[in-house]
């Protein structure tokens, strides 16, 4: 939104309180519209300076200003600032440079936000999604295997930016699309029979095509077959892959939901897809709208109308349909069906050249620009400054549970998301142990134990006023609160979830400078002015690691 009446700013929160850069930015569009009636239409941002001897927020738009009025932005700065007028939360504003606008708060007004960060039971939440239906699918690994790195990776990016889009106010759907038919099933099956016979003490060969790892040997230990010859592979693979898929998608389920402890609130089967001809539901759409074409004996979707590179085949000569066909089959019923606003889908490295086709379909469904794809890169896992390549049970990979065992959740979900889920990263297996302040999911969990610990021993004690003025520790520890529901909001927006663990890093640091410099309980005295700076810093820190699904302990 812009224009001077815009309320982007203000994120639609729900809370009754306006932040601090809401307030100067509200006036600054007061007095824009009094020094430029005639002026553009202009969305003013206020942010908060990286620096306390340039205030506590700054604002770049007179520079951005000074071309559009055809006037210097140091001017445009002098002319703001020249009817900014008294304001009761300034201590002064100051135009520097070539025209930055910094604004000095009062000290004992913005230590005393903290009382209503403590009393706002909405606090950063907001209602940008306006109940809205927001899907988000993650994870959706092929049902063939243990879960991989990159597999938790997509877990916690996933599940947190869940979290996020319902802060936000989005009504979200958490699912796992499970891909459980076609040629893939097929291999599973013959893989685990073949273990089978090998058990039986039946000499048999196992192809390079088949699946790696000790856990195809666990689920052929599940296994009882009738007398069957090898010959009858056909016959004995289509008899006993339902129980196949069904036992591995079982073992996927406990990982996700007893190790990863990530929920899903649908696992959408492709299956169910054909059974319900939505596939063919959506072939119909796309015929009606002459994007198929029947060439060499197969049947084309012209995906190059929208840009894709080259058309894509959706049915092939032979009569299978492709996984592109149940894709686009999928975002049909979710949006057409359904009736979904959103969608934010998060696909492996090796997805990247998907996308387009994937666009290309939103496109002739005729909900373009509503789905999201997010990459995830791989992962190096690191032990001794030497890279981890393998599991015996899985094969070629390690699993993410053997991780989650090894580290801890808290630890592997930190790791994992201080990094942007579509770059490389190493995990570093040492570090994830060490229980030290170099470990940043240590300290910053340390920061909330220490917090339960300090509150542990004031207990119901008398406080008294603070008479001294507000420490230069508990500005900055309150103005990092006061940043959180804009975080919340951005971060929704911008998808970027390392910004969540560094954020509490930096919340966990200033909390621990202010519990060095600034004394609570004094010889038997409770300052209640840090006190509730206290309390509002726990409230704010459990949240943003609740957010990310980390615990905040209270005893370490």
């Amino acid at each position: 939104m812009s224009g001077r009446n815009a309320t982007r700013g203000s994120m639609l929160y729900l809370s009754h309180m306006i932040l601090p850069h809401d307030q100067l930015r509200r006036h600054l569009e007061r007095v824009y519209a009094a020094a430029y009636p005639d002026g553009p239409d202009f969305a003013f941002i206020v942010e908060p300076t990286a620096d306390p001897k340039h205030g506590e927020y700054t604002t770049t738009a007179a520079m951005k200003l000074g071309p559009l009025l055809k006037e210097a932005p140091r001017d445009v700065a002098q002319n703001l600032l020249a009817k900014l007028g008294p304001i009761p939360m300034l201590e002064k504003a100051e135009v520097v440079g070539p025209g930055f606008l910094n604004f000095f708060l009062k000290p004992a007004w913005l230590v005393k936000q903290a009382d209503a960060i403590l009393t706002d039971r909405y606090y950063g939440q907001s209602n940008i999604g306006k109940n809205r239906t927001f899907v988000v699918e993650y994870i959706s690994a092929n049902p063939t295997g243990p879960l991989t790195l990159a597999n938790g990776r997509g877990a916690f990016a996933g599940e947190v930016m869940a979290n996020l889009l319902t802060k936000t106010g989005w009504k979200v759907v958490r699912e796992y699309y499970v891909n459980d038919i076609g040629n893939q099933v097929n291999v599973l099956a013959e893989s685990v029979i073949r273990r089978y016979f090998q058990a039986q003490g039946i000499p048999t060969d196992y192809p390079d095509h088949c699946y790696q790892g000790d856990y195809v040997t666990e689920l052929a230990k599940k296994l009882k077959l009738e007398t069957m010859k090898l010959k009858d592979m056909t016959t004995i693979r289509d008899r006993i892959k339902g129980r196949v898929l069904e036992t591995m998608l079982n073992e996927i389920k406990r990982v996700v939901e007893k190790k990863l402890k990530v929920h899903f609130d649908r696992w959408q089967r492709e299956s169910a897809l054909v059974t319900s001809k939505l596939d063919q539901k959506a072939l119909t759409h796309l015929r009606a709208h002459d994007l198929l074409v029947e060439k060499d004996g197969a049947t084309w979707f012209r995906t190059t109308a929208y840009g894709d590179d080259k058309d894509r085949v959706l049915i092939k000569q032979g009569g299978e349909t492709t996984y592109f066909l149940s894709d686009i089959a999928l975002r049909y019923y979710r949006f057409l069906v359904r009736g979904v606003d959103r969608e934010l889908l998060y696909l492996g490295a090796d997805h990247h050249g998907y996308v387009p086709r994937l666009n290309a379909a939103m496109a002739a469904l005729g909900v373009a620009k509503q789905l999201d794809v997010a990459i995830v890169q791989m992962v190096k896992l690191m032990r001794g400054g030497q890279e981890v390549r393998m599991s015996k049970r899985a094969g070629n990979y390690v699993p993410i549970e053997d991780v989650v065992d090894e580290v801890g959740l808290d630890a592997t979900r930190f790791f994992f998301l201080m990094h942007a889920a579509d770059t490389h990263m190493d995990f570093n297996l040492d570090l994830a142990k060490e229980h030290s302040e170099k470990n940043p999911v240590y300290y910053v969990q340390y920061a909330h134990a220490r917090i339960a610990s300090l509150l542990k021993k004031v207990g119901k004690s008398a406080t008294k006023q603070d008479v001294e003025p507000p420490h230069a520790s508990e500005i900055r520890l309150v103005k990092l609160l006061l940043e959180q529901p804009r975080l919340i909001a951005g971060v929704a927006e911008s998808r970027e979830t390392q910004k969540l663990p560094f954020y509490a890093m930096e919340l966990a640091r200033a909390f621990h400078e202010f519990y060095t410099n600034c004394r609570v309980i004094d010889e038997g005295v409770v300052w209640s002015r840090r006190l509730t700076i206290v309390k509002a810093t726990q409230k704010v820190l459990a949240d943003t690691l609740a957010i990310m699904g980390v615990s905040a302990p209270t005893s370490m």
